[in-house]
């Protein structure tokens, strides 16, 4: 027995002295279990038998991580904010490094999820630590919802955020984010700007596939944590492609829908190989015929990305393009034409389209928008050390689009909207005009006249011109023409930025921005429908010593172009007509931006400071001749403060305050189409305040957030193709005022629940003033008129916004469910201009907009994950959106009220003009001569995905 005892006292030494010496190591890759996508900052820990914490590290930037200890037997933990944690039990003795491989962290649906970037030149949110107001959607929610949406109607989800179609064509969504327009957006491509700095409008057509290579989109309302000095006023929108590292394997999709929708998409990734390259591919194509009628479209998408990462160095060169055409709905249309068309009921026809018809038994659509800018990024991030990393983006693009569009006129039928017994436009009777040949449209049989040497000569307007003698040179008749508005885009520009700590939990960014961009502006000809010649620069005309110089006499020697309804065949080699100028926009920039977590407190501030050069340049169309401005100076700066606390571990409260003096676009400044400075452009300026409470559990997350925001100083050019900026209202001011609450529940493990609310008081808060830029006989201007807008709701989004969702997972990965969306106190938004009452008159100008009927619309849909192995899977998923053919006006740009007089029967000679409610002119409560466009109605895809 006393033999045994000192057996069994000898084997616990030994073991003991195992147990202390013997180091356990262990290695491993820690990612997310969806997207694949390394976890950096992951907690590892080593924990005893008794769950204390003998050792900790974090995961590095390519995820990897190691670890040792002394014990031989205990339990890792992988843990992350926002993942489920993982435990791993472990028992050895010896001293090998044991690999565990890559471990996959599951998503917890119902906590915040951080946005994982490795490069400090892209700024995200980062939950219960950055004090700014955000919603952040992941690859594969967008690959689930985007259904055959426009991807930016994803967002429409989010507190705060109305899309709309427009006019249903793809890619012609819009955004509005807390009431305002999304020219107040930025948008922003792996934190590089990408809205337009000419005219200052977001092209969401060029970026259409957005959602194949981002792998996320994070949407920053108000003042955004972006360091870049052109900060946004509505908010911030990030639009992050996935590196070249990303996890080996990849992706084949189909995907098909309503009217003749379908698209595949393809893409490989080779991972991180063993010496430090990577490589990320993606093809997509995307085709249909548009739920509106003749809206079809044709788009394709190609993604590249190269990396190296040895060392300290992480290099990836990135290029994105979308090239596509579609045809669009743009002009406007009354809701009384909507309820007479087509279907012979007191209904409106939704899809009725007024800007195509029929040309020699051809359907001809005469709005095409078309367009190729690609980019391309070259990025290097050197972490000098453990502190500090340098971050250094270089990136370029060199693309056109344009649209197609209307130039000219028809002499006796202005006014008149020439369209067929169809309500088509009437393109046979353009053709038979144009060409001199006796037309008959409504009764009527119109001719022209040769205007030219006997031939019939098209220009962009009606009138009579003379040259310097003062000898006619064209008749009053312009003739109509298809031509199209071409933007040739070059831009390229860097960005450094460095990011060091300068104690601890105290960092520093410091950087500078700068870029150059030239937009060349021109229109080319591309259907004369039987006319002669076009008059190639109706400007120079006027002052030409012979006639003859300013014709651009097209005959079969010099061939047009085709109509452009392909991106592949449009002609940009063409003759220029009407002008050719380039805007000239560089802009350097330095911002500083500190960070500082103290106890619970984590504090933030930026600042920074721009310098644009402007310049315009026109180009004369009849010889070499170029007359420059030189280059126009001014400046912007913006200031932004933050704190975070957290109360507890489930309780956070937070503010920030900031402003911005934001320099006006190019046109605002140069407004018309020549040299001509804009005298009363100034800043815009913006002030905002936000406070926010979030709490997180396992089962429940919330974020509530208050807002206000004044917008001053606002400027708005009245524009045409053929005038340019004829005029300008400024001093636009409004305050924007709300609040946000989005709401993420678990209770039970099978069951996804999700709500927003959105309530905001949106106004203009002083009137405003509308100038004509045409100068007076004594070359003066007139005086400007007041626009008494004051107190009235500012349109273009509704003002009241709640959902609500839910998922179930009705068995393993197979999951249905729905969401409902109620929008109410929307108004319309009329140009400003009309609120004139020395033009539209005192009963109209002071009008309130109409308020437009609420709408609720239900979206749904069911998805299945069949798992072949660990890599391979397929996925089916079924979209249904507005699953009960719910017919809502999503937007209306005019404001006749009930009691304003029709103009479908107005009387010049009659002094008691019958008003829209006197002659029954109404579409659900509101007068018929409105313009509206509506929401989609039932759509749906079915799509198909093979994992590998």
């Amino acid at each position: 027995m006393r033999k045994n005892f000192y057996y069994l006292l000898m084997t616990l030494c030994i073991m003991s002295v195992f147990q202390s010496n013997a180091q356990s190591k262990f290695k491993g890759v820690v990612k997310d279990n969806k997207e694949r996508l390394s976890l950096f900052g992951a907690t590892v820990s080593v924990l005893s038998p008794s769950s204390n914490v003998e050792e900790k590290t974090t995961v590095d930037f390519d995820g990897t991580f190691k670890i040792s200890s002394v014990k031989a037997f205990g339990t890792i933990e992988i843990s992350m904010h926002g993942y489920v944690t993982k435990v791993i039990s472990f028992y050895k003795n010896q001293d090998d490094t044991i690999d565990l491989g890559t471990i996959y962290l599951e998503d917890n649906l119902v906590v915040e999820k951080d946005v994982i970037v490795t490069t400090s030149s892209i700024d995200v949110i980062k939950d219960r630590k950055t004090p700014i107001s955000s919603s952040t959607m992941r690859n594969y929610e967008m690959r689930e919802k985007v259904s055959n949406k426009d991807f930016i109607e994803l967002t429409s989800q989010m507190p705060g955020v109305y899309t709309s179609r427009v006019g249903g064509g793809f890619g012609d969504s819009r955004i509005n984010v807390r009431g305002f327009e999304q020219n107040n957006l930025s948008p922003m491509i792996d934190g590089i700007p990408v809205y337009d700095l000419e005219a200052g409008i977001v092209d969401w057509a060029n970026i259409s596939s957005m959602n194949d290579v981002a792998t996320s989109i994070q949407l920053q309302r108000g003042l955004g944590a972006s360091k870049l000095v052109n900060s946004s006023v509505a908010g911030t929108m990030n639009m992050i492609l996935r590196n070249a590292n990303h996890d080996k394997g990849g992706f084949l999709y189909n995907s098909v829908g309503n009217n003749g929708y379908r698209k595949f998409a393809g893409s490989y990734a080779t991972g991180q190989l063993k010496n430090g390259f990577s490589a990320n591919f993606l093809l997509s194509a995307t085709s249909g015929d548009g739920y509106v009628k003749s809206t079809n479209f044709e788009a394709y998408s190609y993604y590249m990305a190269l990396g190296y990462n040895k060392g300290k160095s992480d290099f990836q060169f990135k290029i994105f393009g979308s090239p596509q055409w579609h045809n669009q709905r743009v002009s406007d249309i009354a809701l009384s034409n909507y309820v007479f068309q087509g279907n012979g009921t007191n209904e409106a026809d939704t899809k009725y389209n007024r800007d195509w018809g029929y040309l020699n038994g051809k359907e001809y659509n005469t709005k095409v928008n078309f367009g190729h800018k690609p980019l391309g990024i070259f990025q290097w991030d050197l972490n000098v050390s453990d502190k500090t990393q340098i971050s250094t983006k270089l990136y370029g693009s060199k693309g056109t689009s344009g649209h197609t569009n209307f130039s000219g006129g028809i002499l006796g039928a202005s006014g008149l909207d020439i369209l067929d017994n169809n309500s088509q436009i009437d393109l046979n009777f353009i053709n038979q005009y144009n060409s001199g040949n006796p037309a008959v449209f409504g009764g009527t049989t119109f001719m022209r006249d040769p205007n030219y040497n006997g031939q019939y000569v098209n220009s962009p307007f009606n009138g009579v011109f003379t040259d310097n003698n003062g000898n006619p040179v064209a008749s009053n008749d312009s003739g109509l023409t298809l031509l199209s508005e071409i933007t040739n885009q070059t831009f390229y520009g860097g960005i450094l930025n460095l990011k060091t700590e300068l104690a601890k939990n105290l960092s520093l960014n410091l950087g500078i921005d700068s870029r150059k961009t030239i937009y060349n502006k021109t229109r080319i000809v591309n259907d004369l429908f039987g006319a002669s010649a076009y008059s190639i620069d109706f400007y120079d005309a006027l002052n030409a010593s012979t006639p003859g110089l300013w014709y651009s006499l097209n005959t079969s020697n010099t061939a047009l172009p085709e109509p452009i309804l392909d991106f592949t065949k449009k002609n940009l080699g063409a003759t220029p007509v009407d002008y050719n100028y380039d805007a000239k926009i560089a802009y350097l920039g330095s911002y500083a931006q500190i960070e500082y977590d103290i106890w619970k407190l984590n504090l933030l501030a930026q600042g920074g400071f721009n310098r644009q050069f402007i310049e315009r340049v026109d180009y004369s169309l009849i010889d070499d001749s170029k007359n420059a401005t030189g280059e126009l100076a001014i400046d912007g700066y913006n200031a932004k403060f933050g704190v975070n606390y957290n109360i507890t571990r489930k309780h956070n409260i937070w503010a920030n305050a900031g402003f911005v003096s934001r320099p006006p676009v190019f046109v605002t400044v140069y407004s018309g189409l020549n040299n001509d400075v804009n005298p009363n452009y100034k800043n815009e300026k913006f002030k905002s305040f936000e406070v926010g409470y979030g709490f997180r559990s396992r089962h429940l997350n919330l974020n509530l957030s208050a807002y206000s925001s004044t917008h001053d100083n606002a400027e708005t050019p009245y524009y045409t193709p053929e005038a340019g900026n004829f005029g300008t209202t400024s001093g636009i001011n409004r305050i924007n005022k709300g609040i946000e609450l989005d709401i993420t529940a678990a209770p039970i493990r099978k069951v996804i629940l999700n709500g927003t609310l959105s309530l905001g008081d949106w106004t203009y808060s002083s009137n405003a003033i509308f100038q004509n830029l045409a100068p007076t006989a004594n070359g003066d201007l007139s005086e400007p008129s007041i626009l008494y807008i004051e107190d009235h709701k500012i349109g273009g989004a509704p003002q009241l916004m709640a959902s609500i969702g839910a998922n179930y997972e009705v068995f393993s990965n197979f999951i249905f469910g729905s969401n409902l969306k109620y929008s109410d106190k929307m108004y319309a938004s009329p140009s400003l201009e009309r609120y004139d009452p020395a033009f539209y008159g005192e009963a109209f100008a002071f009008e309130s907009p109409v308020r437009l009927p609420d709408f609720t619309v239900v979206d749904a849909f069911v998805s299945y994950r069949f798992k072949i192995n660990v890599v391979n899977a397929i996925d089916l998923r079924l979209n249904i959106n507005n699953f009960f053919n719910r017919k809502y006006i999503s937007e209306s740009n005019s404001s006749y009220q009930l009691d304003s007089i029709d103009p479908s029967t107005y009387n010049e000679n009659s002094t008691s003009n019958p008003s829209f409610r006197d002659n029954g002119n109404i579409y659900r409560g509101i007068a018929g001569g409105n313009n509206a466009f509506f929401g989609l109605g039932r759509t749906w895809n079915f799509t198909a995905r093979y994992e590998f």
